[in-house]
């Protein structure tokens, strides 16, 4: 039996349990050192000219200047990576294309999971990021685009336009210029399809472990090292990773 008003025998008022929270349990996480540590996938992603997203929880524990969220050591590849507390870059592997997203200043924390996702439209090629900061297990993450974008076509808030045809993107946690320090999970790339639309100004992080669509080109669950939920990758571990039983929730 529930209580729900004042009770004649002790006058105290019954508060019933908030509901449970909306999230699913995720596995676990994989956890870089920032100076060594990161994964290597054979095939590796090829971006592409069409639509893609790029997505995972990111807890970063030491900084933002150079630290490498994708990679690559492959011609005209993308790597992806912040170079501030307010800035994440994508850098064209060969020089000559680097276009920019930008939020207000401490926007990327330290020692807190957020959610970041890279998202290019099919047809108009319309470019755009997202950042979400987890809070608590009673609440929802949402995830603000950027304000400033900069390098691609048509600038407009935190949009642009990006009609470059990447190449295979092949490192995690690492890109040339350096490492990324903290812990990744439920990390997805899917070419060929935006999972998102890039003229939202918000979205919603998820709530449950991601699954491996169609067009998934990798699939990091943080469940172990070297799996690939798409079954696409061969993954090495370079540096010794290690699994972590932490996650956002």
């Amino acid at each position: 039996m529930i209580l729900t008003g004042l009770q004649a025998t002790g006058g105290m008022v019954y508060t019933p349990p908030p509901p449970p929270g909306p999230y699913t349990a995720l596995a676990g996480s994989l956890v870089f050192n920032g100076t060594t540590q990161y994964l290597s996938t054979s095939p590796g992603a090829t971006i592409g000219s069409g639509a893609f997203t790029i997505e995972g929880w990111f807890y970063n524990t030491s900084g933002f200047t150079t630290k490498g969220l994708l990679g690559t050591d492959q011609s005209v590849a993308m790597s992806l990576f912040t170079s501030d507390n307010a800035t994440i870059t994508l850098d064209r592997y060969g020089g000559g294309y680097q276009p920019s997203y930008t939020w207000p200043a401490a926007t990327l924390q330290t020692n807190k999971w957020q959610y970041i996702v890279l998202n290019r439209n099919a047809s108009t090629n319309l470019e755009t990021m997202w950042i979400g900061t987890f809070v608590d297990n009673n609440s929802t993450v949402t995830c603000v685009r950027a304000t400033g974008a900069a390098g691609g076509g048509s600038p407009s808030g935190g949009t642009q336009t990006d009609s470059q045809s990447w190449g295979n993107s092949n490192w995690v946690a690492r890109y040339y210029g350096g490492y990324f320090p903290g812990s990744i999970t439920n990390f997805r790339i899917t070419v060929g399809t935006a999972v998102y639309d890039s003229t939202s100004s918000t979205i919603t992080a998820p709530v449950a472990p991601l699954t491996s669509l169609g067009n998934t080109k990798y699939l990091m669950l943080g469940a172990a090292v070297t799996t690939d939920t798409s079954g696409i990758q061969t993954v090495t571990n370079n540096g010794t990773v290690t699994q972590s039983a932490t996650t956002p929730f």
